[in-house]
C-alpha cells in the first residue's frame, strides 16, 4: 500500500516546523491547540515526507543560521495568543 503523501502533515514540534520552512515545504497554518502547544499544519508532500524522515534520523542537513532565524521567527509569532 503506497502512503498518500498529499495529506496534510500536522507537528507541534517548533524546531520540526522550523526545519520544514527552511527545507522549503509549505505551511498551511499555524493554529494554538491550548495555552501552550501550536500545530503547525503543512501542505503533504514526498519531499515533505523525506525530510521529516531525515529530520528523526538526525541526517537532515540545513544551513544552521536559516534555521536559527526561522525558529526564532516561529516562536515569535505563535507565543501570542488568540484572543
Amino acid at each position: 500500500m503506497n502512503p498518500n503523501y498529499n495529506l496534510p502533515f500536522v507537528t507541534y514540534d517548533r524546531a520540526l516546523a522550523s526545519a520544514l520552512l527552511v527545507k522549503g515545504d509549505k505551511l498551511q497554518s499555524c493554529s494554538h491547540a491550548n495555552s501552550e502547544k501550536v500545530y503547525f499544519t503543512f501542505q503533504g508532500s514526498k519531499q515533505l515526507r523525506e525530510s521529516v524522515e531525515l529530520y528523526w534520523e538526525d541526517k537532515l542537513f540545513l544551513n544552521a543560521r536559516s534555521l536559527l532565524n526561522t525558529y526564532q521567527d516561529c516562536l515569535s509569532e505563535t507565543d501570542h495568543q488568540p484572543e
